[in-house]
């Protein structure tokens, strides 16, 4: 199950969906495809399905709508393990990895243009007590709560943001 887990978090079309759910609390996989409406119905269920499997999502409300159950969902109240070093480590390096392909698959793909798709990489170490370094995680959840909530609409596009507080050894 932990492997499932991890996983299942990975997937940047299963963290959207996430994402949709922790905004509204609650949701049907109808107001998610209203929200996510790039992505096609048949794969829409197909990843809550994994994140139901995965029990990041559960099942909050059932109703009977047109002939066919309607199902409400939510985030799991508690994460299902406790990770160890080695778990992190290989979520870690699961993250990386896939940011690594989907850079390959940008610049390999149509059209790359750093400039125009203002592509951005930036690091900065920084001195913080661990107080100071949670009030920055919430500053920075705050910013991102600012625009997570847009809708498609003309010249927005999805951009993915990475966060990643580490050591610096």
């Amino acid at each position: 199950m932990k492997k499932d887990y991890m996983e299942a978090c990975m997937n940047a079309t299963r963290q959207r969906i996430l994402q949709v759910i922790m905004i509204k609390k609650e949701a049907t996989s109808a107001e998610i495809g209203e929200e996510l409406p790039d992505i096609p119905r048949a794969s829409l269920y197909r990843h809550i399905k994994v994140l139901l499997d995965a029990e990041i999502i559960t099942v909050v409300k059932e109703e009977f709508k047109r002939g066919s159950v309607e199902k409400t969902y939510a985030i799991a109240s508690q994460v299902p393990y406790e990770n160890t070093n080695e778990e992190y480590s290989g979520l870690i390096q699961s993250a990386l990895m896939g940011l690594q392909g989907e850079f390959y698959r940008y610049f390999h793909g149509e059209n790359p243009d750093p400039h125009r798709d203002l592509l951005t990489v930036a690091s900065a170490s920084l001195m913080m007590s661990d107080e100071e370094t949670m009030d920055f995680i919430k500053a920075y959840g705050d910013l991102i709560q600012k625009y997570v909530q847009n809708k498609p609409a003309e010249g927005r596009k999805v951009r993915k943001v990475t966060f990643i507080i580490s050591p610096n050894e």
